[in-house]
């Protein structure tokens, strides 16, 4: 009797696999066709119940999920599943699939000198496509790195590989010239120093001119009243009463106006990130 039990149990547990393995090419296809319509979410549980009763063609159903967890914002689940993808596939095509999802994912999360080594891993013998998005995640992995010169060479690559360019090459040379010059006309080295010898003028050179004139006004009146001390009573006096209050707001200007330069580069610099995005987005990022 306890024998015919277990059997039993066996064969109820084993059915609605078999079931299931009948079906998995159904649950593949209901799962492409929500993918298909941005259902990520539903489409990637389908895909794992695909996978887990042992659909074919394991290593393109994985990149699919890696995908859907992309689509979804969840880079570090995604990121997992494209290391899987890779793992499971034979084929260079899939394997450069996987690593173009895995460098963008660690792009996404701010992980750029991963992305970089993970793009080391690259077989450049892949189709034209794969190569423009391999290039244009370099070029913003060594932008975000402050690399701007590796950057453009990447951007430029991407024009070379296109029989018919997507975007006009000089715009490109134009915001890179732009880019290259913000550190020059933004120093934040600079801006420390003008303002040590002239108040506020450091802030003055960043654009913050409510800001500079504050600091002229507030440190230049701070001068003047040092020196009106000094000539009603004495240097030990005014010394004593207000020079630690000069000091203070002096340095306090020379500061906050190198901050204000890197900020400022940082600003300019995002403006121009976003107008190379703009320019150069490939087709599947849109």
């Amino acid at each position: 009797m306890k024998q015919s039990v277990f059997f039993f149990l066996i064969i109820s547990l084993l059915s609605p696999a078999v079931s299931m393995g009948q079906n998995v090419d159904d649950v593949v296809a209901f799962a492409n066709r929500q993918f298909e319509l941005g259902n990520y979410s539903l489409a990637s549980k389908e895909y794992n119940r695909a996978f887990f009763f042992g659909a074919g063609n394991k290593d393109i159903i994985t990149l699919r999920i890696a995908d859907c967890y992309s689509q979804l914002e969840n880079y570090e689940q995604a990121g997992n599943f494209y290391d899987r993808a890779y793992r499971l596939s034979s084929s260079d095509s899939l394997k450069n699939e996987a690593i173009l999802g895995k460098a963008f994912c660690l792009v996404m999360q701010d992980k750029l000198m991963l992305s970089l080594i993970e793009l080391y891993n690259f077989e450049y013998t892949a189709s034209k496509e794969q190569q423009s998005i391999y290039h244009f995640l370099k070029g913003l992995t060594h932008f975000g790195l402050h690399d701007d010169s590796l950057s453009y060479h990447e951007f430029v690559k991407i024009a070379e590989l296109q029989t018919q360019q997507s975007f006009d090459i000089e715009v490109l040379d134009s915001e890179f010239e732009k880019i290259l010059n913000y550190n020059k006309r933004y120093n934040p080295q600079r801006a420390y120093i003008m303002s040590g010898i002239i108040p506020g003028s450091g802030q003055l050179l960043t654009g913050e001119i409510k800001d500079g004139l504050n600091s002229m006004l507030l440190i230049g009146g701070l001068y003047l009243i040092a020196l009106r001390v000094m000539h009603l009573y004495s240097f030990w006096d005014a010394a004593i009463a207000l020079f630690p209050w000069i000091q203070r707001y002096h340095m306090g200007g020379m500061e906050h106006s190198k901050e204000l330069a890197a900020t400022k580069i940082d600003q300019k610099r995002y403006e121009s990130y976003l107008n190379l995005l703009e320019l150069t987005l490939p087709q599947r990022y849109e």
